[in-house]
């Protein structure tokens, strides 16, 4: 009974987060993610801010990098 109590007492503590906290989260600690790509972070960061990020922006995007970063493999190897 006792431990009953005290867990109910712990989780009322808690404060259970919406989902615009948890993502406001995240993108607040994404530079702080082991091997990010600074490039990748800086663009959801920018979709999220301009309300834009969606599947299909966020591909956008991601293609966008991949060619740029084609680009500067094919000049280097020239």
């Amino acid at each position: 009974m006792i431990g009953n109590t005290l867990n109910k007492s712990y989780v009322m503590d808690k404060k259970i987060k919406s989902g615009k906290d948890v993502i406001e989260d995240f993108f607040a600690e994404i530079y702080n993610i082991p091997n990010i790509d600074i490039s990748t972070a800086n663009v959801l960061i920018e979709l999220y801010s301009q309300g834009k990020l969606t599947d299909k922006n966020v591909q956008n995007a991601m293609d966008e990098i991949l060619k740029q970063e084609i680009t500067l493999i094919e000049k280097e190897d020239e």
